[in-house]
């Protein structure tokens, strides 16, 4: 009860840790409407973060970390960013193709377990198993563009659980028992952490929760808030600490931030390469589809978004990481709520329909050119 009269009075009283401060009247309008937004979406706490040309504009943190502690939440707050980790495997996975480690035309069906996981998964009942074909050739590029589903190459299908396959995979190329859990994900957080979190210089950012040398990013992490059936805010269970592919990672937005100007300006990558990264995948028949190499790719009003959300119910956080490429803007997100998320569809693109992202792009972007 304690816990949800302090977050009662978080949302009302907003405080706030100002980072980078700018006297920017967009900054200014975007502050305000995230304070309205995060009460109106209950959000316990919110990590939020601008990037306008390749540079660290503006961030701040609301709300509370943990409301029995009475921790404030500040840019350097480490939050479960659940599936925007994809966004690191989509550009790991080009790295190591380029590099001749691994091909993208590889099969997930050559790892050992396959047969038997997607005898299972094909016929569990969840949807992401519907159509699924496990004599299908299915790639390793089928699954990071999510056309893994009935004819691979064919539809777009968002299918977390096949992402997470690919820690199997990278066991299975490296080295190592498939059956080793921890052995995996160690294997993984490795290979994040050497071509992603080293190079951007992310050292408040866990490539799984096995990384020891983590272990303050770990303690230091927001817990996860959800609402009870009665409209009560009740603390989560701490999320599971593998890196599969699908979820795993934590991270801060101001490390997010760091990454993003990672992407932008190449040290993760070619230009060729990180063109790759963005650009949508095609159908066999020809068609765009809304999906690249871990990121959504849309067009909404002419303007081309690069976007990926993240939601865990059981955990209690949701994400949502936005970049205009074509205007050098960026809005990340995090919070120790759901309330970032709005079921987006599973066959589409569509975060206009996002309350933050809408508000985000009217404020630096269509509200601009209407003259407000």
């Amino acid at each position: 009860m304690r816990a949800v009269i302090v977050l009662a009075m978080a949302l009302a009283l907003t405080p706030v840790i100002p980072c980078a401060q700018s006297k920017d009247t967009r900054l200014a309008d975007w502050d305000k409407k995230l304070q309205e937004l995060r009460r109106e979406h209950k959000l316990p706490g919110l990590a939020a973060a601008v990037v306008i040309d390749h540079k660290p504009t503006w961030s701040k943190g609301y709300g509370f970390a943990d409301a029995d502690a009475e921790v404030a939440v500040t840019p350097d707050t480490p939050f479960w960013i659940a599936s925007v980790t994809k966004t690191f495997l989509g550009l790991l996975f080009l790295q190591l193709d380029a590099a001749g480690e691994i091909s993208l035309d590889d099969r997930i069906a050559d790892v050992p377990d396959w047969t038997d996981f997607c005898a299972w998964f094909s016929t569990s009942g969840i949807v992401f198993g519907n159509d699924m074909r496990c004599d299908a050739p299915i790639t390793i590029r089928n699954i990071l563009n999510h056309t893994s589903n009935g004819e691979p190459g064919t539809r777009f299908l968002y299918n977390p659980i096949m992402y997470s396959r690919l820690s199997r995979y990278t066991e299975f190329k490296y080295g190592g028992s498939v059956d080793d859990v921890e052995g995996r994900q160690n294997k993984m957080a490795q290979l994040v952490q050497t071509h992603i979190l080293t190079p951007a210089g992310m050292t408040r950012t866990m490539s799984s929760q096995w990384q020891r040398e983590k272990a303050l990013v770990y303690f230091d992490m927001a817990s996860g808030f959800g609402v009870d059936e009665e409209g009560e805010i009740i603390k989560r269970p701490r999320p599971e600490r593998e890196l599969a592919g699908g979820a795993g990672i934590v991270s801060t937005v101001d490390d997010l931030v760091k990454y993003d100007i990672a992407l932008d300006t190449h040290v993760l990558g070619s230009p060729a390469l990180m063109t790759k990264l963005i650009t949508p995948a095609r159908a066999k028949d020809g068609k765009t589809l809304p999906y690249a190499f871990g990121w959504y790719v849309q067009e909404y009003r002419g303007e081309r978004l690069v976007w990926h959300a993240g939601w865990d119910e059981e955990a209690g956080y949701s994400a949502l990481y936005l970049k205009l490429p074509d205007r050098g803007l960026t809005m990340i997100l995090l919070a120790n709520g759901e309330g970032l998320w709005w079921a987006n569809p599973l066959d589409a693109a569509a975060v206009e329909r996002s309350p933050f992202a809408a508000a985000f792009m009217e404020t630096f972007v269509f509200g601009l050119e209407s003259g407000r």
